[in-house]
């Protein structure tokens, strides 16, 4: 591992005055489709250079490799994976993707390898770890925004997308899930169908209710009710927001008719699945369990993309229209 940290510090520090010698040459514009030109704007991080048209672009988490596959950029060589997966996520776009090889970059940083494959241009929405966009534009030109703020990642989408001259795709993005939520939502209401629905997990012997992923955000697209426990009002809040039951409490959940939970990439690790819960009677009498209303949904969908978006909107749209 020292030797890793040695080769990859050399590197970089080599690249750093590679780097501010190419910025000083380069011609700065504003936002331009013709190659060669580059763009600069002002991000939480400061003022950044960036290309308008890079070749070879790296998105540094899984949700970026998605952003960047709207927005329009052709990507580099290879693109991260979460160290438990094997391959990109089952939801992704599988076309822009062939040919793409995954490396596993979360939660361990492998910076040695995206100096290896060597992007004219890095996507980073981690910006809560804040040493990494110095790191990263050593490297390449980087924008780094932090896209795990607890907000709507849609609304960091569409900021990102205009700072960096690509609103348009990222707003054709929006209007087209939209419109799949309108047709959802008029199929839901034809059917006089409007469950109170919520996303539950089970961690270290609690059951957790709350807004920690995605689901809260289709829910209320759809104009579904969510159970007010996701609200965290009163004790047992969870990460200020949501509430975690003990296996005592699970009659709270009574009045929830479908239950949606991550689950992993081959739909392993429902909840229904759980040791502990399958031998609980307060929880296999809920309304939910017992009438099989519980559905998983893949976790990595929680982190806020577009293709996961769009993914849980369809898991959504089965389990409640078949």
């Amino acid at each position: 591992m020292k030797l890793v940290a040695l080769r990859v510090a050399s590197a970089l520090t080599a690249l750093v005055a590679t780097t501010a010698l190419l910025t000083s040459c380069a011609a700065t514009a504003g936002s331009g489709t013709s190659e060669g030109e580059t763009l600069t704007v002002t991000t939480e991080f400061g003022e950044v250079t960036v290309p308008v048209q890079p070749k070879a672009a790296l998105g540094f988490y899984t949700t970026d490799v998605d952003m960047l596959i709207t927005m329009g950029y052709p990507l580099a060589k290879s693109q991260p994976i979460r160290a438990d997966w094997d391959t990109f996520p089952g939801f992704f776009p599988k076309q822009e993707l062939e040919g793409i090889e995954g490396f596993h970059n979360y939660p361990e940083f492998n910076l040695e390898k995206v100096l290896d494959i060597g992007p004219d241009f890095i996507l980073n929405g981690l910006g809560y770890e804040t040493d990494l966009h110095g790191k990263l534009s050593a490297i390449a030109p980087t924008y780094t925004y932090n896209g795990f703020d607890g907000g709507d990642w849609r609304k960091k989408f569409l900021a990102v997308a205009k700072d960096l001259g690509r609103e348009d795709k990222a707003q054709a993005w929006l209007d087209r899930y939209h419109a799949r939520i309108a047709e959802v939502k008029k199929d839901l209401d034809a059917q006089g169908i409007a469950p109170t629905v919520a996303d539950v997990s089970f961690w270290d012997g609690q059951v957790s209710v709350g807004c920690y992923s995605i689901s809260c955000l289709v829910f209320a697209d759809l104009g579904l009710e969510i159970s007010p426990l996701a609200d965290g009002d009163g004790d047992g809040m969870v990460d200020n927001q949501g509430r975690a039951l003990s296996m005592e409490q699970l009659g709270q959940l009574s009045d929830i008719d479908v239950i949606f939970s991550g689950v992993s990439e081959d739909g392993s690790g429902l909840i229904t699945g759980e040791d502990a819960l399958k031998g609980n009677s307060l929880w296999t009498s809920l309304p939910a369990v017992a009438n099989g209303r519980v559905y998983g949904y893949n976790y990595e969908m929680s982190y806020g993309s577009p293709s996961g978006q769009d993914g849980l909107l369809e898991v959504i749209r089965k389990a409640l229209l078949g």
